[in-house]
This record gives C-alpha cells, structure tokens and sequence, in this order.
C-alpha cells in the first residue's frame, strides 16, 4: 500500500507540474515569436534607409517611424499589423521624406547622391531641382544615383572632372592621362572609382603608388618629407585601415 501511494502522489505531482511547465513555455515562446518579427522589421528598415536615405539607419529611429506609420497621416496601420517589410518601410520613408518636416533628410540624402556619383555636394540649383522631385515623390537617394550616373556618363566633361576629384580623394594627384583614358570610357562612378583605387593600392602591383602616397599624406599633414622610418610606421598605419590618400592625411 505505502508503495502505491507513493505512486499515485507521484503522478498527481507530475499532473500539476507539467501544466506550470507548459505555461511557463508559452511567454517565452512569444517572446522568442517577438524578438524575431523584430529582427526582422528592424532589417526591412535598414534595407529601406540605403535604398532611399543613401545610409544606415539608426536603431532609435525606427521606433517613432513605427508609430508614425501608424497615424492618420500615413494610414499603415495594416503594413504594422501584418509585419513591416522591406516594401512597407520603402513606401513609409518614401512619404516620410516628402513631408515639410523631412526637408533636412532631403537635403542630405541629394548631397550623398551626389557625392556617391560625382564626388561633390550638389549645387543649390541641383539641390532645389531633386528637393522638388523627392516632394513629388518621384525620387529618393538611389533613383537619383541611378539618373545623375546617367547624366555623368552622358558628358565627357563631367566625367573628366569626376576622375579627377576621384584622384585627388585617393591618390592625392591629379589622373595621369592613361588613367583619364582608363576611367574615361568605362561607367564607374565616384565611389566605385576611389574603391577601385583602395583595392589597387593594397595590391601588390600597387605598393608603389602607395608608398607615394603615404609620402603625400605626410606632407599635408606636416609639411615635411618623411624619414624612412616615419614612412614605414605610416605605411602600417595605413594598411591597417586600408586608407586612401585624404583618408591617411586626416589621420596622421
């Protein structure tokens, strides 16, 4: 008899532990539930920010674009509800930017096109022109990107002045001819110019072209030519961080 109490309190144990346990599970496979679709908003708003900001995003912005996109004023209370995606957060931002109160991130996002494409802030008239189509929403940071490569490829000058701002950036010199002639006739923007340089540089078919320029830097960080032995602790400095020319000189 004492064997088979002790059995049938054994299982009323379990009866009662394994609900609790069951119950314990749930919240935290909500949580767990939560912390995904999270990642996930989080993810659609970081592809959307480069698509039409041209940068990151900050992981305190999405919250407040979260509540907004809730509002009245953006009626995606359905795009929330159904979890955010990459879409939802494009068209969000999209029609964020084109607000009165977006003017500031559309004034940026022209002049990081424009240094994307040709190495430059844009002029007030560039400026006023792409503010007016971002309003329209008819542009954001990568149409413009897509339009002004179109319009830099389009014009022989424009791209001769983009090689060379190119050069000055990475190399700290103006383009030899037969760079002109290289980039010239190629479609390479700005930055994949300068990231062609940096990959050159740290190549070894570039080692000395970058020890010029790391004898640049020194110069216009100093005003002196560099001992070899000061060169060569530039030159560790420099590969560690991979740097360019303005890069390097910024840094020494």
């Amino acid at each position: 008899m004492t064997h088979l109490r002790s059995l049938l309190i054994a299982l009323v144990l379990a009866a009662c532990v394994f609900p609790a346990a069951a119950f314990a599970q749930t919240p935290i496979d909500n949580r767990l539930k939560a912390m995904a679709a999270s990642d996930r908003v989080d993810k659609a708003f970081g592809s959307a920010a480069i698509i039409v900001l041209g940068r990151t995003v900050n992981p305190n912005e999405i919250y407040p674009w979260l509540v907004l996109m809730g509002t009245p004023e953006y009626g995606m209370s359905d795009e929330i509800a159904n979890e955010v995606d990459l879409n939802g957060a494009v068209k969000f931002l999209k029609a964020f930017i084109a607000k009165p109160a977006g003017a500031g991130l559309r004034a940026e996002l022209i002049d990081r096109a424009f240094l994307e494409v040709h190495g430059r802030n844009s002029t007030p008239l560039e400026q006023a022109s792409w503010d007016a189509e971002v309003k329209a929403g008819k542009a954001y940071y990568a149409s413009i990107v897509v339009k002004e490569s179109a319009k830099l490829n389009a014009s022989p000058a424009l791209r001769k002045e983009m090689i060379q701002r190119a050069y000055l950036f990475a190399e700290g010199r103006l383009p030899y001819p037969g760079d002109l002639a290289f980039w010239g006739g190629k479609q390479e923007h700005y930055r994949e110019i300068v990231e062609a340089e940096r990959k050159w540089l740290y190549s070894p078919g570039g080692a000395k072209e970058l020890v010029e320029v790391a004898k640049r830097a020194w110069k216009a960080a100093y005003g002196t030519v560099p001992s070899d032995e000061a060169l060569k602790a530039v030159l560790v400095r420099a590969t560690q961080g991979k740097m360019v020319y303005a890069e390097l000189a910024k840094a020494l």
